[in-house]
């Protein structure tokens, strides 16, 4: 089972929508946990929605991604977007947590500690599934979680959500940007050294999901964009096809280091309930 705790609908999209997607075919359960619903994000298409019902739209939108995807409906934990810092730290983590001996996922997946790029909705996600993978393994930590239905679990794997610095290099040369606009500064993207990249994912079966996924968050991508306007030319980008990530902990730790160059091209193994299918399709 995989988990991925993200902060907004339209983070899962383009760094993992390839990643969730191949895991669910290949018959894991995929879960996504979103903070928020999006609502403080500007509109791209006025005419989708409003400013009051904006946290809806988003919802829905998120919720037609992860059937694209072939996952598990979306889990929110209700918080406000762009307040993430400010809430109560403790009942956050508090929330994953229980999330995590509910669903008890082998792989969690979220943001790396520079959120991609700085954002601090993003940072605050991070440190709070971090936290819980540790804590969710601990029966003495939020004790009163436990119970017949909320064991304490013990995530095998955490993995963080990077860019690599080469694909920002190419970007740049393209004349494509290399920044995101946050309360009107330009916040740089922060890219990973090959060598801190331990896991690259080949999502090329399923770059249609990931485009189709993407094109679900209309609101905050818009109609006219290079995934409408170009769809073939992202199909066959190398780095489209491509997702990347960073083994963060391991429990056992991995039996070797991983060569220099050498990478890990799996994260989740399928449920038992999808191997019981697939040995009922060739009996």
């Amino acid at each position: 089972m995989l988990m991925a705790v993200f902060a907004h609908p339209d983070d899962e999209a383009f760094g993992t929508g390839g990643t969730l997607s191949k895991y669910a075919a290949e018959g894991c359960d995929v879960y996504l946990v979103t903070a928020t619903r999006g609502e403080a994000g500007e509109i791209a298409e006025p005419d989708l929605a409003t400013s009051a019902d904006l946290p809806f739209v988003r919802e829905q939108e998120l919720r037609c991604a992860c059937d694209v995807y072939g996952i598990k409906p979306p889990r929110f934990l209700d918080y406000a977007d762009g307040l993430l810092p400010l809430i109560h730290q403790g009942q956050a983590v508090g929330k994953v947590v229980r999330l995590i001996r509910e669903l008890r996922p082998q792989v969690v997946i979220t943001f790396g500690p520079e959120g991609i790029y700085g954002h601090y909705d993003h940072i605050a996600v991070h440190r709070w599934t971090t936290i819980a993978v540790e804590m969710a393994a601990d029966s003495d930590c939020f004790p009163h979680h436990v119970s017949d239905t909320c064991e304490p679990h013990q995530v095998s794997k955490m993995y963080f959500r990077v860019m690599p610095r080469k694909r920002l290099e190419a970007a740049k040369e393209r004349g494509e940007p290399t920044t995101m606009l946050m309360d009107g500064v330009p916040f740089p993207f922060a890219g990973r050294s090959e060598e801190e990249i331990t896991t690259v994912i080949d999502v090329g079966r399923h770059v249609e999901q990931k485009l189709r996924g993407i094109q679900c968050h209309v609101t905050q991508v818009g109609r006219q964009n290079r995934f409408a306007d170009a769809p073939e030319e992202v199909r066959n980008d190398p780095w489209f096809r491509r997702e990347h990530f960073v083994l963060a902990r391991s429990t056992p730790p991995p039996p070797r280091r991983l060569a220099q160059g050498e990478r890990d091209g799996s994260l989740c193994r399928p449920s038992m309930t999808a191997w019981r299918t697939a040995a009922k399709r060739l009996s």
